[in-house]
């Protein structure tokens, strides 16, 4: 279990940052965490140098290296988001799930435009200027892999931050308040596969293949080419529901993370999984399998040769 120090979302940003700095050719030493998790006072203090030494920019350009980073599943889950308002409704899922101080409060202004504030979840430890840079950052670079045009993020006082694909230096603050976020884009389209199926092993494999999505009923069937009444009435006569499939999937897909040798931490698992919290997560897998998750990995966990 993820000690009270820790963040497996952390260390995901870890690894970004390592990736990150080596790409710009900046030679602070860092070294990218190997597990899945990392102190949070090693990621502020790492941040903070950074700053100090190369500036806000920098930083900001952390973010670029995502894209040609080895999978981080975190990182694929987000970006698998429809648009832009489901990426952030799905930073936001992951940070219910992370142990970490922070948060992203959104607030939609306009058509594609967004307000965010990188706050604390206790009213209390603020997040430093050096770590919001790199959350924007990051948002703002996974809102342009989604296709999303034209992005631009603009700080508390309109100076551009990112625009036309480009970094621009920040004017520097002490306690960066919020940030504006443009990036319209429209939903990705449920592609109906060439040979629809009413079978349930096929409809779990959609599921699977993005569990982190808010699946409905009704989503479900636009992605299968069918109607819902049609859905529900194969399902039926499968003697299951949507629901029902639904919750299966989300323990199959826990249980896969929880047998891998070395896998996520729980929290992580919880969050890859769909579910939404990490209570949710317990209270579930103890539901339909009849023990905890942690006593799962125990006794299946794949253990090396």
């Amino acid at each position: 279990m993820t000690s009270t120090g820790e963040d497996f979302a952390s260390a995901t940003m870890m690894r970004l940052v390592a990736a990150g700095l080596a790409a710009q050719g900046i030679g602070v030493p860092v070294a990218a965490p190997v597990g899945a998790h990392v102190p949070r006072g090693k990621k502020r203090d790492l941040l903070h140098r950074v700053l100090q030494e190369h500036g806000a920019k920098t930083i900001l350009a952390i973010s670029d290296a995502a894209p040609n980073m080895p999978p981080e599943p975190v990182v694929l889950a987000l970006r698998k988001a429809r648009d832009v308002p489901d990426l952030l409704g799905r930073w936001a899922r992951l940070e219910t799930f992370s142990h970490g101080r922070h948060r992203v409060v959104t607030d939609q202004t306009g058509p594609g435009t967004f307000e965010l504030r990188h706050i604390a979840k206790d009213g209390r430890s603020r997040p430093s200027s050096a770590e919001s840079l790199l959350v924007f950052g990051l948002l703002t670079r996974l809102c342009e892999s989604l296709g999303a045009e034209p992005v631009l993020l603009e700080d508390q006082d309109g100076h551009v931050w990112r625009k036309d694909g480009a970094w621009f230096a920040p004017a520097f603050h002490d306690v960066i308040q919020n940030v504006v976020l443009t990036a319209r884009s429209s939903p990705r389209p449920d592609m109906p596969p060439e040979n629809p199926t009413q079978d349930s092993h096929a409809l779990r494999q959609t599921i699977a293949d993005d569990p982190v999505r808010r699946w409905t009923l009704k989503s479900l069937a636009r992605h299968a080419g069918m109607s819902q009444r049609t859905l529900q009435r194969r399902l039926a006569q499968q003697s299951t529901s949507f629901s029902q499939v639904l919750s299966e999937v989300r323990l199959q897909v826990a249980a896969d993370h929880l047998c891998a040798t070395d896998g996520p931490g729980l929290a992580e698992i919880g969050f890859l999984a769909g579910y939404a919290d990490q209570a949710h997560f317990a209270r579930s897998f103890r539901h339909g399998v009849g023990t905890t998750p942690k006593r799962y990995r125990a006794a299946f966990q794949d253990r090396p040769a």
